[in-house]
């Protein structure tokens, strides 16, 4: 067992004595400008996409013997009701058609690489138009990386 007198006394070595040493100055700005190379473009604003895609602009498309494109029923259930249903019709991926119609679901990658939007899928069938690169157990899909098939119920966490 050490005294007090000891304890201090190692303390006492351990007190900075106020001379640091000395370092640059650091700044977050560069002291000089980088010149841009002519044939890189310089984005000077923020372009963000306005595009809503389950209300898109009229284009022409094929008409298909009369038909409409398909347009799948998406039920989203909580733990024990519906709570919303909404149409998929004209996005990319299921994601895509949940976010335009505000339907929260979490993510991060987007490309079925990190398993983020794993979501209960209750009934029907989707397609993947990338294969998940995440795990998914045989009840469940990614909404990121597939579209419906058929009308389809799923359970958001």
């Amino acid at each position: 067992m050490q005294k007090a007198t000891d304890q201090h006394s190692i303390t006492k070595e351990f007190h900075l004595d106020g001379l640091a040493p000395a370092h640059e100055e650091f700044s977050l700005e560069a002291e000089t400008v980088e010149s841009q190379l002519d044939h890189e473009p310089v984005q000077g604003s923020l372009i963000l996409n306005t595009e809503d895609p389950e209300q898109p602009e009229a284009s022409a498309q094929i008409d298909l013997a009369g038909m409409d494109k398909p347009v799948h029923m998406v039920s989203i259930h909580n733990d024990v009701d519906l709570a919303q249903a909404v149409p998929f019709q004209h996005a990319h991926t299921l994601l895509e058609s949940l976010e335009a119609q505000n339907v929260a679901v979490h993510y991060q990658c987007r490309e079925g690489y990190c398993g983020s939007c794993r979501t209960q899928l209750l009934e029907g069938e989707v397609h993947y138009t990338e294969e998940p690169m995440a795990w998914i157990n045989d009840d469940e899909i990614l909404p990121c990386c597939c579209i419906p098939k058929t009308p389809i119920r799923i359970k958001l966490p």
